[in-house]
């Protein structure tokens, strides 16, 4: 058996065992939500060993526990190494999800937990490998959903799916909008597909990562080199970069974009990402997966289609324009990539400020085929990584399970959990590596959940690039 044929079958026997939990405790009166994660927002487990050795179980955590830090440095082992074309995880490993991602005892998605349990659904969280393509998470949820579906009817004489609420956060809407398109799938007659906070059209964060890593807890632990070398090896966050320009084209004006986002700092030339016309300026370890670049841009054009007649009348879009200093519109200066040294080199993207979360600008977080009258504007959530904990969104999560429509777009009082101060954030991760390198136990400070809770949320935010002023026409 090849390596892409083991890997994949151990990773469909792992979701065949999450499936079996969802199974075993169904009550065919309820509603089922099932929640697909935004990116870097699943929960990844490695085998024991690499492929050939028997037996061989998934139960090593590398995404995210204690093993990120000394000694054992899990984050290295999300590398995808390249070898004649075939694409592993590292040293012939695999690696599977399982799940939300959580840190000690804080997930971003533990509130829509709590109001799964209050209101008796059924409830699952199909956790995807966000290193992967979207072509292969989208099939294996497509499979989940099916099997689901199958074995509900074996056991109840009921169809599920006319009862079922996806939520995705993210990328997962990614996930979810490629699987939509098999026909097959779209038609089966789900209660609802919900988006909050999609990426249609990209993040404005995802390419600040090929030149400066995360530029925060990650780059403290690794160094900022090894993190965006890590970064550059996974083909599934080249699809977070702002669209390419085939689709700005054709669906600009519907996004309410009268240019293209990205340009040079001149203002004059529009820089598409994905275009091999500027691939001097990407640092080399984004050179040596050029490959990826094309496969993502293929995926984007794919998401981009018209929603399909059988799931558009259910396909909500959710968004917040709330962080009025989100990086609605890219500069990509024009310098030499291989000369680029992570962590000293100042990086060529800056931002200009505009509406979003943060995180995703709110032109690109309404699909361009998605119907009027199924968007939502969000009046107090605003922050990306912790839209799905903010009752503002739980609440009309809530409403669409119940009545399969958006609620009334009106401000009340609405909350989220705390969060840590960056700042605090940032004295007690540098506590807890002085810590570690001694051998000496814990910070306190690490697990007060504020903290926990804001570590979590940021690696699906990522950080902002520096921001610049610059006369602009409106967009």
């Amino acid at each position: 058996m090849s390596y892409d044929s083991y890997r994949k079958a151990k990773i469909q026997g792992y979701y065949d065992a999450q499936l079996e939990t969802l199974v075993s405790g169904f009550d065919p009166r309820r509603p089922t939500v099932i929640l697909l994660p935004g990116g870097m927002g699943s929960q990844l487990e490695r085998t024991e060993h690499p492929v050939g050795t028997e037996p061989n179980v998934i139960n090593d955590r590398i995404w995210i526990d204690w093993g990120i830090l000394w000694p054992k440095k899990d984050a290295l082992e999300l590398e995808i190494e390249v070898s004649g074309g075939a694409e592993r995880d590292k040293d012939s490993h695999v690696i599977a999800p399982h799940g939300p991602l959580k840190f000690i005892t804080q997930t971003p998605y533990g509130e829509l937990k709590y109001l799964a349990l209050a209101e008796k659904w059924n409830y699952a969280v199909f956790g995807f490998d966000w290193r992967r393509p979207l072509a292969e998470s989208s099939a294996f949820f497509r499979k989940f959903i099916h099997d689901f579906k199958r074995r509900i009817i074996a056991s109840h004489n009921v169809d599920p799916i006319r009862k079922l609420t996806i939520v995705c956060h993210s990328m997962g809407g990614m996930v979810c909008t490629y699987a939509l398109r098999d026909g097959r799938f779209s038609d089966l007659g789900f209660h609802a597909v919900v988006t909050v906070a999609t990426p249609f059209y990209g993040t404005s964060t995802q390419q600040e990562r090929y030149y400066s890593g995360d530029g925060g807890f990650l780059n403290s632990i690794y160094g900022a080199q090894a993190v965006v070398e890590i970064t550059s090896s996974l083909p599934g966050p080249y699809t977070l970069m702002f669209l390419p320009m085939k689709i700005y084209v054709r669906d600009g004006r519907r996004l309410g974009l009268n240019r293209y986002p990205q340009l040079d700092p001149d203002g004059n030339t529009d820089a598409d990402p994905y275009d091999a016309a500027f691939r001097k300026r990407w640092p080399r370890p984004v050179k040596d997966h050029w490959q990826y670049l094309a496969r993502a841009r293929t995926e984007l054009l794919h998401i981009s289609e018209p929603i399909a007649p059988g799931i558009a009348a259910v396909f909500f879009n959710v968004r917040s324009s709330l962080d009025r200093k989100t990086a609605s519109e890219l500069l990509w200066s024009d310098i030499d990539g291989d000369a680029f040294v992570p962590g000293s080199s100042q990086s060529p993207i800056a931002g200009i400020a505009g509406p979003g979360d943060g995180t995703v600008p709110s032109w690109s977080a309404w699909h361009a085929y998605s119907r009027p009258r199924n968007r939502h504007e969000l009046k107090q959530a605003k922050d990306h990584g912790a839209l799905l904990e903010h009752d503002e969104v739980l609440a009309l999560i809530d409403t669409v399970v119940k009545t399969r429509r958006l609620p009334m777009a009106k401000k009340r009082s609405a909350k989220s959990p705390a969060k840590a101060s960056p700042a605090r954030t940032a004295r007690a991760i540098d506590a807890w590596i002085r810590k570690a390198k001694l051998k000496q136990p814990v910070p306190p400070e690490l697990f007060e959940e504020a903290v926990q809770r804001t570590i979590v949320t940021s690696f699906i935010s990522g950080k902002k690039p520096r921001m610049v002023r610059r006369k602009k026409t409106p967009m």
